[in-house]
């Protein structure tokens, strides 16, 4: 309180308790993951994960999806939770999206890419060699699926 001005003492009117607020956190972009999507912008997430909450929070979401499907395919599994049009300004269809981390139920994490990308971030040259390699570099999102050697799941 003593650093932050904008962090307030409000007073509960229901148990008379002190408590205090910050103000929210509205971020320009958000950028996230989900399993699947339709072409409106429905999509299902994970629901251990805050996407969810940063897509109803952020100016402006753009949704990452491991596959488009019809609208009435858009519903959520067990631990998935649905995040409706409005809050998804565009879908993005990208099979292996989430690579070098997991996407539960369909792949898992690349240890090893993330080993290396772990050894690359410990210096500024290492580090601007992994941007080439891995993000700059290759052309598009498959050609970065092939330099890393992955293949995501056909889903059946």
């Amino acid at each position: 309180m003593k650093i932050r001005d904008d962090f307030k003492i409000v007073t509960d009117p229901y148990s008379g308790e002190d408590y205090v607020v910050v103000p929210p956190i509205i971020p320009d972009v958000a950028v996230i993951h989900g399993l699947k999507g339709d072409r409106y912008g429905g999509i299902t997430v994970l629901g251990a994960r805050n996407d969810r909450l940063l897509a109803t929070a952020a100016r402006k979401t753009i949704a990452v999806v491991e596959e488009l499907v019809e609208p009435e395919e858009v519903l959520p599994g067990l631990q998935e939770v649905y995040v409706a049009p409005v809050h998804i300004d565009a879908v993005v269809v990208a099979p292996g999206g989430a690579h070098p981390t997991e996407c539960p139920g369909r792949y898992g994490i690349d240890a090893g890419h993330i080993m290396t990308y772990v050894a690359a971030a410990k210096d500024e040259a290492s580090f601007q060699n992994y941007l080439e390699t891995y993000i700059t570099g290759p052309a598009d999102h498959e050609a970065y699926l092939e330099k890393v050697g992955f293949r995501p799941p056909e889903r059946a």
